[in-house]
């Protein structure tokens, strides 16, 4: 978790007080008021560390909010924007690749037509629940926008991005018993570097290879209630 507003706040008062705190003794060698002066910088640290600890933390809770997709909790995309430019540098530093998954929730249309907006937000839901739990292994996990997802993994092969989406598709099956229809998306990948140098240009790759999977695939049944 990021507390770096709770640390800079904490860090603040210590500046404050410790300012008052050199200036009180300052004045006990040069002035009548040392005694005062000392007193005075207690009170600074008693006052100063809960206000700015306080307005750090409140800090580091609107810059989480500020970073999280509001109906999944997942990572938003200015976030993975953000995030990218420390990973490909460390990738090109370390001649590492980067891999870059894309998924799309198959038929998501469907249900929201169907079943409802209720449904199709409980589908984002429970595909977003999938993927967190499928991510073990230092992935970051994104809402992309509507019902595409991203994740960066810190992968060198496609055999490794096959083997998380297969982790996703077990769980999504899982999960279709939860919801009464069939819960599956499409995906594509692409890899830093031979795919792109970019985030825009790795997903925009991820993105085309999304669609001939989407193309070649059968499209399943309308979603509908299973039978009690």
């Amino acid at each position: 978790m990021d507390n770096r507003g709770f640390r800079a706040g904490l860090a603040i008062a210590a500046l404050v007080s410790g300012a008052v705190a050199a200036a009180g003794t300052a004045e006990r060698y040069f002035g009548d008021a040392g005694g005062y002066a000392l007193w005075e910088a207690a009170v600074f640290a008693l006052v100063l560390f809960p206000a700015f600890g306080l307005l750090g933390r409140r800090y580091d809770r609107l810059k989480r909010m500020a970073d999280r997709d509001s109906l999944t909790g997942l990572w938003n995309r200015s976030f993975a924007y953000r995030c990218i430019h420390g990973l490909l540098k460390q990738a090109a530093a370390r001649r590492k690749r980067l891999a870059v998954v894309l998924l799309d929730l198959n038929d998501f249309k469907q249900i929201n037509d169907s079943l409802g907006h209720a449904e199709g937000d409980r589908a984002i839901a429970l595909a977003a629940s999938a993927m967190k739990e499928a991510a073990v292994r230092g992935e970051i996990v994104c809402r992309w926008g509507g019902d595409e997802f991203l994740l960066l993994c810190p992968y060198a092969e496609r055999q490794e991005a096959e083997a998380l989406k297969r982790a996703i598709d077990d769980r999504m099956e899982s999960m279709s018993l939860l919801s009464g229809y069939r819960l599956s998306a499409a995906w594509g990948y692409a890899f830093y570097p031979e795919d792109g140098a970019t985030l825009a240009d790795l997903a925009a790759a991820a993105d085309r290879r999304l669609y001939e999977h989407k193309r070649q695939s059968k499209t399943p049944p309308e979603p509908r209630r299973l039978e009690a």
